[in-house]
C-alpha cells in the first residue's frame, strides 16, 4: 500500500526540522566548519549542505568565511537550552583588569574567543577546576605551581 503525500510531506518536514535542530545544536557550542557539522550531527553529507542553507536564509546561522559558520542569536532563542561559547582548544588567555575585586579572562581558542569575569569566590572555584583537570597527568607540585602562577598575574 503507498504512502499517502500528505504523510510524505509531514515525514520530510519533521526529518528537515530534526536536522536543523541538530546543526543548531553543534553549532551553538561554537564556530563549525561543514566536516565538524558532519561529524558532530550525525546528518548524511548531503543534508548538512541544504540544511545551512536554510537556517542561513532564515537568519538562524550565518556563514561566517567560506565553509565555516556560526550560530545568531535568533539561532540560539530556537534552542531549548542555553549553550556556552565554546572556545575549542586554548591558544592564548589574557587577564584583564576590569576592577579591583572583578577580572576579566579572556580565553583565545582556535574557534573563537570567549570571556569569563571572576571574583575572589570564583576563582577559587577556577583553580579547583583546574586541579581536578590536572590531577591525573601532572604531579602535585607542577599543579600547585601552574596555580600559583595563573593566581599571580
Amino acid at each position: 500500500m503507498p504512502i499517502p503525500t500528505y504523510l510524505k510531506e509531514k515525514y520530510i518536514s519533521m526529518t528537515q526540522n530534526d536536522a536543523k535542530k541538530r546543526i543548531l545544536q553543534v553549532l551553538a557550542h561554537g564556530r563549525s566548519n561543514t566536516h565538524h557539522i558532519y561529524q558532530q550531527s550525525n546528518l548524511d553529507d548531503e543534508v548538512v549542505p541544504e540544511v545551512l542553507a536554510q537556517l542561513c536564509a532564515s537568519g538562524l546561522v550565518t556563514e561566517v568565511d567560506r565553509g565555516l559558520y556560526s550560530i545568531t542569536p535568533a539561532g540560539l532563542d530556537r534552542l531549548d537550552h542555553d549553550y556556552p561559547s565554546e572556545a575549542g582548544f586554548l591558544t592564548t588567555t589574557e587577564v584583564i583588569h576590569d576592577a579591583p575585586t572583578i577580572k576579566t579572562i579572556r580565553l583565545h581558542g582556535d574557534r573563537q574567543i570567549v570571556e569569563t569575569q571572576v571574583d575572589d569566590e570564583s576563582v577559587t572555584m577556577l583553580a579547583d577546576a583546574l586541579y581536578e583537570v590536572l590531577t591525573g597527568t601532572h604531579a602535585e607540585d607542577e599543579i600547585t605551581e601552574a596555580l600559583k602562577e595563573f593566581l599571580n598575574k
